[in-house]
């Protein structure tokens, strides 16, 4: 079993909010952008958190509107017929919970959502225990709320699990024929006498006494003969007085521990871990460990990891790959959140798969095209995101690039506040070539994340007449691919800029060849430009995060075309699309050499 969606109706800001899961999932945001509203949601469905209608029903909500929590959940046969449902639609399960009562449904309650559209069916359940186990970490938690005896907890599971085992149950019963033995000693002589007074005050009421010795069961033991201790050379060290990261740690240990004993005695039930910022109070060393571990919760089975996080490391530790992410943020109409759906994110792939043919058949002058197996294409668009890719997402603004030296131009720029004008949250997103510019494009559309494309013209830099030919072929392939993606009906592309040659060719500096040395370059060459008051690269810096603030607020831009810097770049809001159907231009490889089908793009746009 595993969630596949959750759905929330008038809950706090979550007026009408769609949220579509993977086995690990990470919710981003700004502070107060909703992510713990969404995390009480799956609690309040759950019955972990009990509705408020003060706390819970929206402020604004219309009179009469519903409120309630609706999840899909994947379920083969068995889990089925555990669950006691029969289901007509595949393996989907959809249930949902209202919060408030109305004549067709009541409030607190089960239903059964077919997926005809008729009418939901009571399910008659008192609890959603038949849907697994939902355990919240909060962003400050208690240790005595996961060491917890009396209620649930994980250290309650792992000596639940204990119990359970054959020789300990074996000798349980030993213990406890021992304990009925001292019980019946125990009733002869006080208890047997103490009786006998209390016996002899209550008869005017008609009353009497029993003195019984409890059993051995599992929850004394658990109750009053474990206790969970921390020692330190020797000593008792009180787990309340251990710093938070201690304590973090030692939650994210218990709960690893309960889930893989249930996965070593196979026991089926599913849980559903909500963990809200596993990086707080926590080593930078001890995060990457932390997501790596939820990581391997999540692949050993049956359970389902959501975290909301601010640290693009958990992100890159965890495995993690865009489609994983859900943005959340609010807007004038509460709670919104991108969260790309499995048929979007299949739609996307198959665009881009044909793009990137197109792009990459331009390398032998369309005489030969790769065409890349699906699960490979899934896995150069939707990548592992390493800590610095994942920062991306975690932006208001992206700006895609080219490569590494663009990449280090901007972070130049970043460190000495020079992209503050461009707004308090942008990112930098390097796409790994021109012929990648649409994948990380289309990528960053998926999440409705604003994103300007900056690369450079590869054909102003060849040697010979060949070589033009072959660069001027794949510039013009590289930008309809981007063209297309551009054109896509959910794509959140906001401008272009095509600078004439390399970074370090229009800022005028020298061009460090080998890569290593690229950096140090770069930031030395600015360095220095901007110690220099004569130096007029500082003034050509500041036309380009112009144009680039320009274009992501949709001012004109149009005089930025006459500017010398600017001379025979393409800058523009939008891209027009292409002209050709590249499907069937793939279709017709192979073609002469060069025998480009993309029409004459103009210089300058």
């Amino acid at each position: 079993m595993r969630p596949l969606r959750v759905a929330v109706r008038n809950v706090r800001g979550a007026l009408d909010v769609e949220l579509h899961l993977r086995p690990f999932g990470a919710l981003i945001g700004p502070n107060n952008a909703g992510k713990s509203t969404l995390m009480d949601a799956v609690l309040l469905f759950y019955g972990t958190l009990d509705w408020d209608e003060v706390r819970d029903l929206p402020w604004h909500a219309e009179p009469g509107g519903e409120s309630w929590v609706e999840i899909d959940y994947s379920v083969d046969a068995a889990e089925a017929k555990q669950i006691g449902v029969d289901l007509v639609d595949g393996d989907l399960l959809r249930i949902r919970r209202w919060f408030t009562k109305s004549s067709d449904h009541l409030a607190g309650s089960y239903y059964l959502i077919p997926q005809d559209g008729g009418e939901p069916q009571p399910t008659g359940w008192t609890s959603a225990a038949k849907l697994g186990q939902c355990v919240h970490i909060p962003a400050i938690s208690s240790m005595a709320d996961h060491t917890s005896l009396s209620g649930p907890s994980p250290l309650r599971d792992v000596l639940l699990l204990a119990f359970s085992e054959r020789h300990i149950e074996t000798m349980l019963m030993t213990a406890r024929a021992a304990l009925g033995t001292l019980s019946n000693a125990l009733q002869e002589g006080p208890i047997t006498d103490l009786e006998s007074d209390l016996d002899d005050a209550l008869m005017p009421w008609g009353l009497s006494a029993k003195v019984d010795v409890g059993e051995l069961s599992n929850e004394l033991i658990m109750r009053h003969l474990v206790e969970l201790r921390l020692h330190q050379e020797g000593t008792h060290r009180p787990l309340e007085t251990q710093g938070s990261g201690v304590q973090r740690a030692m939650i994210a240990a218990l709960i690893q521990a309960a889930a893989r004993l249930r996965a070593m005695a196979k026991e089926g039930t599913f849980r559903w871990i909500l963990f809200e910022e596993p990086e707080a109070f926590l080593h930078p060393s001890q995060v990457t460990r932390l997501a790596h571990d939820l990581h391997q919760l999540v692949a050993a089975g049956n359970t389902a990891v959501t975290i909301t996080t601010h640290n693009a490391s958990v992100l890159a530790a965890a495995e993690t790959s865009p489609e994983t992410i859900a943005r959340v943020h609010r807007s004038l109409h509460g709670i919104v959140v991108a969260s790309p759906s499995p048929a979007l994110v299949s739609r996307v792939l198959a665009d881009v798969h044909t793009r990137s043919a197109y792009a990459m058949g331009s390398r032998s002058c369309f005489k030969t095209a790769r065409l890349t197996a699906a699960n490979e294409e899934r896995d150069r668009v939707l990548y592992d995101l390493d800590a610095h890719r994942a920062a991306a997402f975690f932006a208001d603004r992206v700006i895609v690039v080219e490569g590494p030296s663009d990449v280090l131009f901007f972070e130049w720029l970043a460190r000495r506040g020079l992209l503050a004008e461009l707004g308090p949250n942008v990112g930098v997103l390097s796409a790994f070539g021109k012929f990648e510019l649409h994948r990380a494009a289309s990528t960053l559309s998926l999440f409705g994340i604003p994103h300007v494309v900056l690369w450079d013209e590869d054909a102003v830099m060849a040697t010979s007449q060949n070589d033009h030919k072959k660069r001027l072929c794949e510039d013009r392939a590289a930008l309809t691919a981007l063209a297309a993606s551009a054109n896509d009906p959910v794509s959140s592309f906001v401008g272009a800029v095509r600078l004439t040659g390399t970074i370090e060719r229009w800022l005028d500096i020298m061009e460090e060849k080998d890569n290593p040395w690229k950096a140090a370059n770069i930031g030395a060459s600015l360095g220095q430009a901007y110690a220099d008051q004569s130096s007029l690269l500082p003034a050509r810096v500041n036309s380009l995060i112009a144009v680039l603030g320009d274009l992501f607020v949709g001012r004109d831009i149009a005089s930025y075309r006459q500017l010398p810097q600017f001379q025979g770049a393409l800058i523009s809001a939008t891209l027009p699309p292409p002209a050709v159907d590249l499907t069937l231009e793939i279709a017709t490889f192979p073609r002469h050499a060069c025998a480009c089908p993309v029409p004459a793009w103009p210089r300058v746009i």
